[in-house]
């Protein structure tokens, strides 16, 4: 019996599908041509955004023939029922469709266009999406260019600089932008290699030789939808990139190991960085945190020998911003695992320790001269870190490494004295394999744009990034 049921049902499977061929091969008049829908239907942009005062969303349409046309029809595909029919009278050459969202659409979907002919035959559809996000948040973020290094295999976005060749770096890391003139800007980077650093996938990071502790380039480059270009790197006799804060190689995890740059800014017309000495990567083992300074647009730096922060400090990393007179300083313990404590200074008393404030938010005040009393700002694992007030969304946004979400975490405040809010998420470990470093570039200040350095760690290379946000208000 279970034999002939299957026979049977075969059977009419076979008829159905046989029937619903041949309907399929007649065209409306009862003819054999098969009938081909055609993409009829053009728009201006399939992406669309809710105005934030009008609460629509609207598009240019053009059609390839407008004449043939007896109706377009309008429905919505990923949210509630709604179906529109547009007669041939209303439309035009450029016609311009409006949707006015509703309370109960969602998030995301889609208006679905289909033209319908005089001669009963229909268009191809034409899919709008809707992007129905309300309030702050980020719209999108993309992997813009390589910044230094050689290109891999695989990579499909831009490379405008030849590092490897032209400066003798081919496996660096970080990217501590600031600007120094104006629309000219400097970058600090980590430990440096030569031309012959290879990427290994069995042994990612660092290798090869012409170990620098760090380097320095510059740029005067503002489009950088394109990519980041550098028009130069601080260099010695032979060409080579040279290193700037002097890193003593001791690998042995006992001395002086590396010199790493957190942080760097243009104080009084001069150029400053911040940086840690490392004893023992295990543990991010520190010896101090210190400060140079050069006062010729970055060819000559000196140690300043009043800034020096202990093993234990907790702004052995820091990020820089100038705002209303101030200097403000956010800083974490080396590593990756302490919350962050803020400060600040006038410009004028960058050298002069003893004039930093911190902030305690037990007293809601500044507290002059000793670091002990900035209270947690930010509570959370905070890693390399860099911060910026913009102008066109009047918040403080922070970005920095988390490692145990994996990811370079944003947070925003209307005050750089908080609250902070939640933590969003502007790029991902798994989509960018062990990522860490995310510097704003300073151009980030202005519009929707946030420009930021990410390092990869196999690759041991740095990347630009771009994350576009939004802030619709509410609905």
């Amino acid at each position: 019996m279970m034999i002939r049921r299957r026979v049977i049902h075969a059977s009419v499977y076979t008829a159905l599908a046989g029937c619903l061929w041949l309907l399929g091969a007649c065209s409306k008049d009862g003819g054999n041509e098969v009938y081909v829908p055609t993409d009829e239907i053009t728009s201006s942009d399939i992406n669309l955004v809710p105005d934030q005062d009008t609460k629509a969303v609207s598009a240019v349409l053009t059609f390839d023939n407008l004449d043939a046309i007896a109706y377009l029809t309008v429905k919505k595909s990923g949210a509630d029922n709604y179906s529109r029919n547009i007669d041939r009278q209303e439309l035009s050459s450029s016609y311009v469709l409006t949707y006015t969202i509703q309370p109960s659409d969602p998030d995301a979907f889609k208006l679905v266009l289909t033209a319908h002919y005089h001669d009963g035959n229909v268009s191809n559809r034409l899919f709008l999406d809707v992007d129905n996000r309300w309030g702050f948040f980020i719209r999108n973020v993309s992997r813009i260019a390589r910044l230094t290094g050689r290109p891999i295999a695989g990579e499909a976005f831009p490379s405008p600089n030849n590092t490897a060749t032209a400066w003798n770096v081919g496996g660096t890391d970080l990217g501590v932008i600031w600007e120094m003139e104006p629309g000219e800007y400097g970058i600090f980077f980590g430990d440096t290699f030569g031309q012959d650093f290879v990427p290994s996938t069995a042994n990612p990071g660092p290798n090869g030789g012409s170990w620098r502790s760090n380097v320095l380039a510059f740029s005067a480059d503002r489009d950088l939808d394109d990519g980041l270009s550098l028009s130069d790197m601080a260099t010695d006799n032979s060409g080579n990139a040279r290193e700037i804060i002097y890193g003593g190689k001791d690998g042995s995890g006992n001395g002086d190991w590396t010199s790493i740059p957190t942080a760097a800014i243009r104080a009084n017309g001069v150029d400053y960085v911040h940086y840690f000495n490392i004893k023992n990567w295990t543990g991010w083992v520190t010896n101090y945190s210190g400060m140079y300074k050069s006062v010729d647009n970055g060819q000559i730096w000196t140690k300043c020998e009043g800034v020096e922060f202990s093993a234990n400090s907790n702004f052995g990393q820091v990020g820089y911003f100038k705002r209303d007179g101030y200097v403000y300083m956010i800083g974490t313990q080396t590593g990756r695992d302490s919350p962050a404590h803020l400060a600040r200074f006038r410009e004028s008393d960058i050298e002069n320790q003893a004039n930093y404030e911190y902030w305690s938010n037990t007293a809601n005040q500044w507290l002059k001269g000793d670091e002990s009393k900035a209270t947690v700002l930010i509570s959370d694992k905070v890693g390399e870190l860099s911060f910026i007030y913009n102008d066109k969304h009047r918040k403080w946004v922070i970005a920095y490494f988390n490692a145990d979400r994996y990811n370079i975490t944003m947070r925003t405040a209307e005050k750089i004295t908080g609250p902070w809010s939640e933590p969003y998420e502007l790029a991902t470990g798994a989509e960018y394999a062990q990522l860490y470093g995310s510097y704003f570039h300073p151009l980030s200040v202005e519009g929707d744009d946030l420009y930021f350095l990410m390092s990869m760690w196999m690759p041991y290379n740095v990347f630009l990034m771009k994350a576009e946000l939004a802030d619709m208000g509410a609905f």
